[in-house]
């Protein structure tokens, strides 16, 4: 017997499973020793009998479930930034070409979640935002979609497993939301925390899926977990994986899981969860059956977008967590607040130019008192002096109230508030200079308060 070692490097790999997908392809074939994979090294080593086997029969059986191979010295064709980058510029241009060409903004498709929204509205909600569970799942949608591959029964059945594990777990977790939301008051704060430990969490997930995170970095499933949720010959793999898919840091699913505590009730917080998993199952469960016919190149090039995808959102996630934080992070600096209309008179002469964009207050009986219209993706700036009681109101059309706006967050001044159509009056009084920034519930749309000396 003429015993061999070789070492190949894999790239494709997302999540422990795969690691186990690999070393039972690889230990299939007659001549194979050992067989050592290592998710978090993206490295295989399998000592094999060269007398029976050679390396060229190895890295087939690896490609053949889907990665790419390349062995120890093999010199690389591309730097791995080169693969990614051109992805990162067509997600934003196709994002700023659509927002500022046709006027499309995903933040108005986001129906008003509160408490008279409708049953149809909460799975219209799952429908709407399934486009962010194929990037943020996608990796995961295809690891466990793809069987055998000789179980041309497979194609079907696992997508299905995955997705009912995916409602199972959303319903519960809702359910136990709900009870929680029934003694427990949430906080801005506290959502901007669990919002900025999510965002860190998906941007180690989207690292790790492009392999760029040191191994001892890259996050996975305890060992008993990972060993469960592998057993795909059993017909459980897809399941189990799916259930634990309701843990996952991600935006969408968080703010329903955030609607689903302020039910303050287990039987509606676990019935809002299970009509918004029903709505991400089409377009899922459609990926899915896809990514289980179609192997090789495909499902590099879906891990890769996917991964991309997922750094995006959590950039923008982070983002959102500084200003339910108090943090001025809004990267566009703030909104231009003329382009959304006023009454005519000099606030809307002031906005137009003359204080840069911002409302300003004018002063009655030793009160800023500044009005202001709503507008669906963005909140109005303001202009006062510190010092003296502020009175502002903002004026919603129902119509522009949506689901991210409908709730307002003043960090700097403790003040959470439900819009409602009409005038929204708030109170505060400015004690220090500077600009700060207020939000939405979600910490997506931001407008400033800018006070002077």
């Amino acid at each position: 017997m003429d015993r061999k070692t070789a070492i190949f490097h894999i790239s494709g790999m997302t999540c422990a499973h795969c690691e186990k997908r690999i070393r039972n392809a690889v230990k299939e074939l007659e001549g194979v020793i050992s067989a050592d994979v290592s998710f978090p090294r993206k490295k295989a080593e399998v000592v094999f009998d060269a007398d029976r086997l050679t390396e060229n029969d190895i890295r087939a059986a690896i490609e053949e479930q889907g990665y790419a191979v390349k062995s120890v010295g093999e010199p690389g064709r591309r730097h791995p930034v080169g693969k990614v980058l051109p992805i990162f510029l067509i997600v934003l241009a196709l994002y700023f070409i659509a927002k500022y060409t046709v006027g499309f903004d995903f933040i108005n498709l986001i129906p008003k979640i509160d408490q008279s929204i409708s049953l149809a509205a909460l799975f219209v909600t799952g429908l709407l935002t399934s486009v962010h569970c194929i990037a943020m799942c996608g990796g995961i949608n295809l690891s466990q979609s793809v069987g055998a591959a000789d179980d041309s029964r497979g194609s079907l059945k696992r997508p299905l497993l995955y997705n009912l594990g995916r409602v199972i777990s959303y319903t519960v977790i809702g359910g136990m939301v709900g009870g929680i939301g029934s003694v427990l008051f949430v906080s801005a704060a506290v959502k901007g925390a669990i919002m900025l430990v999510a965002a860190v969490f998906m941007i180690l997930m989207g690292l790790s899926m492009l392999g760029w995170l040191p191994w001892w970095l890259v996050p996975r499933l305890p060992a008993k977990l990972s060993s469960r949720a592998g057993k795909a010959k059993q017909g459980k793999g897809p399941f189990i994986v799916g259930l634990l898919n309701g843990l996952l840091p991600c935006g969408p699913l968080q703010a329903m899981q955030l609607y689903a505590l302020s039910t303050g009730s287990v039987l509606l917080g676990a019935i809002s969860m299970l009509l918004f998993s029903l709505g991400t199952v089409p377009l899922m469960l459609g990926a899915g059956v896809v990514f289980s016919v179609l192997k090789g190149r495909f499902t590099r090039v879906i891990t890769r977008v996917s991964a991309v995808l997922v750094i995006l959102i959590a950039v923008v996630m982070l983002v959102s967590a500084g200003g339910l934080l108090g943090l001025n992070m809004n990267i566009d600096g703030g909104s231009g607040i003329a382009a959304a209309g006023s009454d005519a008179g000099p606030q809307e002469e002031t906005a137009s130019g003359k204080a840069g964009g911002y409302y300003v207050a004018s002063l009655n009986d030793g009160v800023q008192e500044v009005e202001a219209p709503l507008a669906r993706s963005e909140y109005p700036s303001i202009l006062v002096q510190k010092g003296i009681p502020v009175r502002f109101n903002i004026r919603a059309e129902d119509k522009n109230i949506n689901g991210c706006n409908n709730a307002v967050v003043f960090p700097a001044f403790g003040i959470e508030r439900e819009l409602k159509p009409g005038d929204n009056m708030f109170e505060f009084t400015p004690e220090l200079a500077g600009t700060f920034d207020y939000t939405c519930w979600m910490g997506m749309i931001y407008g400033k308060i800018k006070v002077v000396g």
